[in-house]
């Protein structure tokens, strides 16, 4: 995996922080933004896997310990789905090491802003994987109209974050040095997973209206339907 392909834009960064479009931007912010983008360049060691997931195998690994939500979009859109996969990816170690060591020896600034990086990169780190997966569908399911593929993980969307569990044994993405803790939390921290879900754009909207929306501060659907409408 290409790291060029991962390292977000600084408009990227700053949305990711609160402060998209701000004008006049502080030029200490801007030498940290540059620093930080330096050192994710360096240190960024992008790995990831993925498997294919038989519909039939959809509501075993997508069960959550029976502890989702009894709503939510990925039950809406898989029936309509072109292609599932199950995907892992992570950054790797490097980069949340540095981090660390920022905010240890006093360069919580640097460190701070490493870390929104690293959240950003991240983001595009699960957009590569779903056009990975596009190109590797069979050639008959990628002429479908307006193809896309989207991602979506255990502890988001109504999906509790149990299902990390059977997710991991499905997939085994310590082969790719990812880890999961007792609290389904992966590690490294900046490591992504989930299932990977082709099809066509029209089948993928939804209104964010569900009942765990309103506890959401991300809204990380949003922005990347927006980010599917603008691919070709």
């Amino acid at each position: 995996m290409n790291v060029g392909d991962l390292i977000p834009t600084p408009a990227e960064v700053l949305a990711g922080q609160g402060m998209a479009g701000r004008a006049n931007l502080p030029e200490r912010i801007r030498t940290l933004l540059d620093s930080a983008l330096d050192i994710f360049s360096q240190l960024a060691e992008p790995r990831g896997l993925m498997q294919d997931l038989p519909f039939s195998d959809f509501e075993q690994i997508y069960d959550g310990n029976g502890m989702n939500s009894h709503e939510g979009p990925v039950p809406m859109i898989v029936p309509k789905a072109e292609g599932l996969a199950l995907f892992a990816a992570t950054l790797g170690d490097s980069l949340i090491t540095k981090s660390s060591e920022l905010f240890a020896k006093g360069g919580a600034a640097l460190g701070f802003m490493l870390d929104a990086v690293n959240s950003s990169g991240a983001e595009r780190l699960g957009r590569q994987m779903c056009l990975r997966f596009l190109d590797f569908l069979p050639k008959e399911k990628r002429q479908a109209k307006d193809l896309r593929a989207q991602y979506y993980s255990p502890g988001h969307c109504g999906w509790h974050m149990s299902g990390q569990e059977k997710l991991f044994r499905g997939l085994n993405p310590e082969e790719i040095g990812i880890t999961l803790n007792a609290r389904w939390v992966m590690q490294p921290v900046k490591s992504i997973s989930g299932i990977l879900v082709a099809a066509e754009l029209d089948a993928q909207r939804f209104q964010p209206a569900f009942s765990f929306c309103k506890q959401c501060k991300e809204h990380k659907c949003i922005k990347r339907f927006l980010l599917l409408e603008s691919e070709n």
